[in-house]
């Protein structure tokens, strides 16, 4: 903890020491691109080591003195030009190149001529501004994610030191000049080496430098002199020029071999990713490699030119190159720092193919849908304007026309409909797979049978993602047994017990199987389990739970193996395949539940058989336990009339701490109403847990389901909501049911019917509604068994005697009042036999 806590140490030192420096120079560009006019340029350059002039019209003339005084520093001259005005003339005494002594006067002018147009300030920008940013926000914040990681220090050092060196093009002057030399010599001396011995390190150590170490010192120990010995010479330069002269000659031999021994560690670089990339055996690894590669590549190749054509002009970088080249070299290099941060996080880098369909995916489909429909408004809106000019009918029918065309333009649907069209004609791979998970994710549900399901949802994912390496486990007593599996050979089984299935429960999500890199819990696995993974070709394993299973417990194990394409798995195919499981569980649990009473149903009685195994299924599906939310009290009962009924009620826990409430009415009563009452169940919760936000798109599903899983004169009215506990806000979709009520103090809300019942009509379509619960209020949905109970002189006890009942309750806690109305409806029928079951729910929100 001391040594991590050191390392955060020297991130913050380094962090501060590169905001100041890097926040001079942003603050100084933003400063002059808003007041040219106002901030000083140097009229001249001055040769290093030497008083020299190196540009302007006395170029090659030699300073005796600056405004008076002898010139004996380079700094002297910083001072004078930084502190001027624009406008201030520079008093000179000269050596001209003929021997002769003169005196001149020289205006300090101002940036205007280097801030005259958008090209050269978006340059700029590019590069003092956005690739330092970048490359210091990526290098840190990988350095910060990972400090105990060496490469990515080895990242941070080049990102900073390539900062620095681009950043070093302003004429800003720290008020701690020898600090800034040293920041300048710091990021000079290590971006260069920086890579070189990143690419012998990543993503492992190159195997003879790990049998010969030493081997590297032989390039870094003179590079290190090299580059210490001319910043040597240039504080000497900046303090003292006649000391410094004496080494003008040193400093432009090592200057010419810095110069190689850099393009030397960028030619290692590129030769130890190209070498690894061939030689690596892991397919991550050499995804990364590949990515790298083709990053530096696209970042330094347009560079290259321009640093060879001042390499033999023997002038700087960026003298006599137009500045379209400039800001496409620089722009391409931010590509750099972003490519290496993205190999260093990513913990299973997507294919270079991948990466670069879906970014053109996203352009396409999205960005570029979008800028086609602006071109074609602004297209239209010219064309109407020069309609509208003439006076004849013809003129503006024409312009009717095109404003009809105008306003379709602006219709969200087309340009949905395009992008979903961009999306299937370019990119139909992709589309497809996330179409086919995302309908077997509905269609899993459907399935009472287990064979038919595991043998139709295996086929489909293994088909559509190209796994072909399956299995799927199923608990039988105290193992998962291999039900299902795609591979030939002898079947492996679980322990329920053991270390994989405890890290199934304990994540409650799927789980990556990667043992080069292996997480915590693959460290655990005993040798029998490693075994069944391997066995397996196990790359990604998702649990299968039931609705009984919420406590922790998991019905079985879906096994996928690599991709045929060696590409990981992506966010998109966890959180599709997770629909699918969810799916599956609440599949296998109905299957069970099924399978269980049957049997149970050939051992009772033929006479009592409906009814017990009915009351069975309807004590199984009501929910076990009231959900505990802060804040919340809720509570629900059903009195089945005949001992088993058709009500249905359940409470939910969805993630992000909301709840579900459902309550709904099946038709008809007995056996066939406790099976399409488990069929509503299961797929209520199947869509709720794939977590769509849309409620009326989840009730067209529940509809569906019903519909395709039940008789044509089956049916349900339907009631389900979602509450935010945290914003008290309640989504809800009512499908024919009683509109269940709402009391605040004297006021009485109710939540009217707004779409037809479920399992009825196919393709119906529902209309989600809200409202703002508030502190105190009470949420109460009831069956028509309720209010239509009658007593022996055949009244109802109607809405009007509920409400004022469940008034008079209002005090008590959710369960105590659901107990008070029905002693109040329990006086009002007395003897009479009721015909209908009751049911009721409560949810009490805190005052």
């Amino acid at each position: 903890m001391t040594r991590l806590w050191r390392q955060y140490a020297l991130l913050v030192l380094i962090f501060a020491w590169a905001a100041f420096f890097e926040g001079g120079n942003i603050a100084y560009v933003f400063r002059t691109i808003a007041h040219p006019a106002d901030v000083p340029a140097a009229p001249f350059s001055i040769m290093n080591a030497t008083r020299t002039i190196g540009s302007g019209p006395f170029f090659g003339d030699e300073i005796l003195s600056l405004n008076g005084h002898p010139f004996t520093a380079k700094r002297q001259y910083d001072d004078i030009v930084s502190k001027a005005r624009p406008g201030d003339q520079l008093k000179l005494v000269l050596t001209e190149r003929t021997g002769r002594t003169v005196e001149r006067n020289i205006v300090i002018g101002d940036q205007v001529p280097n801030y005259n147009s958008a090209a050269s300030i978006a340059l700029t920008l590019c590069l003092v501004v956005f690739v330092p940013v970048v490359c210091l926000g990526l290098g840190f914040a990988v350095a910060f994610i990972r400090p105990r990681d060496g490469n990515a220090w080895l990242l941070l050092f080049l990102l900073v030191g390539f900062s620095g060196l681009l950043s070093d093009a302003t004429d800003w002057r720290s008020p701690f000049p020898d600090l800034q030399l040293l920041w300048t010599a710091f990021c000079n001396s290590i971006w260069a080496v920086s890579m070189m011995l990143f690419s012998i390190c990543f993503p492992r150590q190159f195997g003879p430098d790990r049998r010969y170490p030493w081997v590297k010192y032989l390039f870094l120990v003179p590079a290190f002199a090299v580059e210490s010995v001319i910043w040597a010479i240039l504080w000497m330069f900046a303090r003292d020029i006649g000391a410094a002269q004496q080494f003008r000659g040193l400093l432009l031999g090592l200057s010419r071999a810095n110069l190689v021994i850099q393009m030397a560690a960028i030619g290692i670089f590129f030769a130890m990713l190209g070498l690894k990339s061939g030689t690596e055996s892991s397919p991550d690894e050499r995804r990364r490699l590949r990515i790298l590669w083709t990053g530096a590549t696209l970042s330094f190749t347009p560079m290259f030119p321009i640093v060879l054509y001042a390499v033999i002009r023997h002038q700087d970088v960026l003298v006599g190159v137009p500045w379209p080249f400039q800001a496409l070299a620089f722009s391409m290099m931010a590509l750099f720092p972003v490519t290496l941060a993205y190999v260093i996080v990513v913990e299973r880098a997507m294919d270079l193919s991948f990466v670069v369909r879906q970014s053109v995916q996203y352009a396409l489909a999205r960005g570029g849908v979008r800028a086609l429909r602006i071109g074609l408004i602004v297209l239209f809106a010219n064309m109407a304007t020069n309609s509208a000019r003439g006076s004849s009918a013809a003129s503006w029918a024409r312009t009717l026309g095109i404003g009809i065309v105008g306003i379709a333009l602006f219709r969200q649907r087309a340009v949905t409909r395009a992008s979903a069209w961009v999306d299937r004609r370019f990119f139909r791979e992709a589309y497809d797979a996330e179409m086919v998970l995302s309908e077997l994710a509905v269609e899993a549900g459907r399935y009472l049978e287990t064979e038919p399901l595991l043998e139709k949802v295996a086929g489909r994912i293994s088909g559509t993602l190209h796994v072909p390496d399956l299995v799927v486990l199923i608990r039988e007593g105290d193992v998962f047994r291999t039900r299902f599996t795609t591979r030939a050979g002898e079947p492996m089984d679980i322990a329920a017990g053991g270390r994989i299935a405890e890290a199934l429960r304990e994540s409650d999500a799927p789980l990556l199987v990667y043992f080069d890199d292996p997480q915590p819990w693959i460290q655990t696995l005993s040798t029998e389990e490693i075994r069944a993974l391997d066995s397996m070709h196990a790359q990604l394993l998702l649990p299968l739970k039931g609705r009984r299973n919420q406590s922790g417990q998991i019905t079985g194990i879906l096994s996928l193996g690599p991709k045929l394409s060696e590409a990981p798995y992506s966010a998109t195919d966890i959180q599709l395949l997770q629909a699918v499981a969810w799916q599956m569980g609440m599949a296998l649990e109905n299957s069970s539940l099924a399978s269980s009473l049957a049997s149970e149903a050939a051992h009772r009685e033929v006479m009592n058989r409906e009814l017990e195994i009915a009351r069975e299924v309807q004590e199984r599906l009501f929910p076990q336990k009231v959900p505990k939310i802060a804040g919340v009290d809720c509570h629900g009962y059903c009195r089945p009339a005949r001992g088993v009924g058709g009500d249905y009620y359940d409470f939910i826990e969805l993630p992000e701490g909301k709840l579900g409430i459902a309550i709904g009415d099946v038709s008809g009563k007995g056996i066939a109403a406790a099976l399409l009452m488990a069929s509503l169940q299961a797929s209520l919760r199947g869509q709720a847990m794939a977590e769509i936000h849309d409620l009326s798109e989840l009730m067209r599903n529940v509809n569906k389901l019903v519909y395709d899983a039940s008789q044509s004169n089956r049916y349900a009215t339907f009631f389900y909501g979602e509450f935010d506990p945290a914003t008290r806000h309640f989504s809800y979709v009512n499908a024919g049911h009683n509109a269940p009520i709402v009391l605040r103090g004297g006021e009485v809300l109710r939540l009217e019917a707004s779409g037809p019942v479920v399992g009825l009509l196919p393709g119906v379509g529902y209309t989600m509604d809200s409202c703002q619960l508030q502190p105190g209020d009470i949420f109460i949905g009831y069956t028509d068994g309720i209010s239509e109970a009658m007593n022996e002189q055949d009244e109802e006890w109607e809405e009007e005697r509920f409400i004022s009942a469940a008034s008079a309750c209002a005090r008590a806690g959710a369960k105590e009042m659901i107990e008070g109305i029905f002693r109040c409806v329990d006086v009002f029928t007395g003897s009479a036999k009721q015909y209908d079951d009751m049911t009721l729910l409560v949810m009490k929100l805190a005052a």
